[in-house]
């Protein structure tokens, strides 16, 4: 995902000639009512974008997304501050990991309505990079750092689509800073708290009605503030461990602005920018894991994790000058369940590995729209590891497939069915030191 910041403000449309007929009494009431049909679909659009935030990007390193993620009970790198910080105090030494995750996706809309025709999406390329430290304070206490991103998405339509007024672009991205600490409460339990700062930034644009023409975007960003919390129980040291972690809500009150550009001029002054305000809340996420090694060399992963959509029953934005809207998405809580495999090849040094995910989506169809075209989801990673000395390269390919989604609803946007597929690429570099 891109970094969005607020737009400039664009330039103001050209007042009307002065030939111009007066307007009829009737005029302003219709331009009145034109106006508040307006800004409804603007608000609509706006919470229904910040509701892309519902893309959860948990694949944050290389031989994470080669195992499907799979990793909470079985994590031993740095990027533990993500998946358990519980793993930290039984990590020794000093640890650093930097990388990137690439991912490509592309959309298609098959309208309901019949003889129109498919719209396809332009093919969106985004690079999330993530950052992450740890090491040892004492043999039972440990401390962890990771910079990352782990909700966004983008989409573009064509400017002149069936769904133009419900979206045309949307942006949403989050950059989280996490410190952690671990605790080593016993040789095989440990437990770990940690604090998240979340940076949201949200860019959207979208169609204003026939008869004004032109489009409306929408900017905006804030701040957010959480915890989360692990636990890591070795049952039998490196052959049965079992894991359970928490990441709680985040509350995102986006300070914005909306910069209105209507192709008919008589509508200008009718529609002024102004600043406006919208509150998002993301999702607390509950994971449990299990990893079992049958033999020495072959590592199995499993876990679920439960996300709390449900957080998104409703979305309040309030404007300046504009008529308060409140907006109600109904998002659902969704289960997620991942599966892994690590193989230490007879190569020193060299790990190859595979995973599968399923994630369930938390929109309804009755509530779809094209800035999220959200669906279940079912994926296969594959990648491998080589370490050397003090060094280590990880790399991960992950395909999404998403199962065709029916919008019903037509709130959101128009009736129809969404097709995407993703594909996601993940490179770390790691040092240690002991």
């Amino acid at each position: 995902m891109r970094t969005v910041t607020k737009p400039g403000k664009p330039s103001k449309p050209s007042k009307p000639s002065k030939s111009s007929k007066p307007s009829k009494p009737s005029k302003p009431r219709w331009k009145a009512v034109l106006l508040g049909i307006t800004l409804t679909v603007a608000v609509c659009a706006w919470a229904g974008q910040a509701r892309a935030a519902g893309f959860l990007i948990y694949e944050l390193s290389g031989e994470a997304v080669a195992r499907g993620s799979a990793v909470s009970a079985d994590v031993n790198e740095p990027a533990a501050v993500w998946f358990n910080p519980a793993a930290l105090s039984f990590s020794e030494g000093i640890h650093a990991s930097a990388g990137g995750v690439f991912v490509t996706a592309k959309s298609r809309f098959s309208p309901a309505a019949s003889g129109t025709d498919d719209v396809t999406s332009k093919r969106g390329n985004f690079v999330l990079p993530t950052l992450f430290a740890s090491g040892r304070v004492n043999d039972r206490v440990a401390v962890g750092m990771g910079v990352y991103t782990a909700f966004g998405i983008g989409v573009k339509w064509p400017s002149d689509w069936l769904g133009r007024e419900s979206a045309i672009s949307a942006s949403l991205q989050t950059v989280a800073f996490n410190p952690a600490v671990s605790f080593k409460l016993h040789p095989r339990l440990s437990v770990a708290v940690g604090f998240d700062a979340v940076r949201g930034v949200v860019d959207f644009s979208n169609g204003l009605p026939v008869l004004v023409g032109g489009d409306v975007r929408l900017a905006g960003a804030a701040w957010g503030y959480g915890g989360n919390a692990g636990l890591l129980y070795q049952a039998v040291p490196d052959l049965l461990h079992l894991a359970l972690t928490y990441r709680s809500r985040v509350r995102l009150k986006f300070d914005g602005r909306a910069d209105f550009r209507p192709a008919n001029p008589d509508f200008g002054p009718a529609l002024p920018d102004q600043p406006g305000t919208a509150t998002i809340t993301l999702p607390d996420i509950i994971t449990v894991g299990v990893m079992g090694r049958p033999r020495a060399d072959l590592a199995l992963t499993a876990e679920a994790s439960l996300v709390l959509w449900s957080t998104y029953d409703r979305i309040d934005i309030d404007f300046q000058s504009a008529p308060n809207r409140s907006i109600v998405p109904h998002g659902r809580n969704a289960f997620t369940v991942r599966a892994g495999a690590d193989w230490t090849t007879r190569w020193p040094g060299l790990h190859l590995r595979g995973g599968l995910i399923f994630d369930q989506a938390a929109v309804t169809g009755q509530n779809l729209g094209p800035g999220l075209p959200d669906a279940n989801r079912i994926g296969g990673a594959l990648g491998a590891g080589y370490a050397r000395g003090h060094f280590k390269v990880d790399v991960g390919y992950l395909l999404v497939y998403c199962l065709p989604a029916e919008a019903t609803g037509g709130r959101e946007g128009p009736a129809g069915t969404y097709y995407t597929l993703a594909h996601l690429v993940a490179l770390t570099v790691a040092a240690s030191w002991p």
